[in-house]
């Protein structure tokens, strides 16, 4: 049996700000944008809309504040820390945690809110150990 995760869901204030913060600041696509009986839905993500992704929902009017715990919400791989990092700042976010690195493992590391507030670990692995 294999098992997968398909998609996460973020709810969020305004699904425009939310697709602009995905996509400029880690270059993810809209792989389907629409409505469900009037409910309107965002799925975004960095490959097909069969692969992983996000769906960004937005909160009922009235709807109850995000909760913030301080746990991450998401924790993203990425090839190049500095890079997206970059990108993030050029959108305006700024890591409010590090970037650091892992002595251990040598995972570099940085800790950024999206436009909602939810916390996002982007992480840059090191290299895996050779078992031998």
């Amino acid at each position: 049996m294999t098992t997968t995760i398909g998609r996460t869901v973020l709810l969020c204030h305004d699904l425009d700000a939310s697709a602009a913060f995905w996509a400029d600041g880690f270059g993810f696509g809209t792989l389907f944008r629409g409505e469900t009986d009037g409910f309107p839905l965002l799925h975004v993500g960095p490959g097909r809309v069969d692969e992983p992704g996000l769906w960004l929902v937005p909160l009922p009017a009235g709807g109850a504040p995000l909760v913030r715990h301080g746990l991450p919400n998401l924790v993203l791989y990425v090839d190049d820390l500095d890079a997206t990092l970059a990108r993030l700042a050029a959108v305006g976010v700024e890591p409010f945690v590090g970037p650091d690195a892992d002595a251990e493992s040598g995972d570099r590391f940085a800790h950024v809110h999206d436009p909602d507030g939810h916390r996002i670990v982007v992480v840059q692995l090191g290299p895996v150990a050779d078992p031998a």
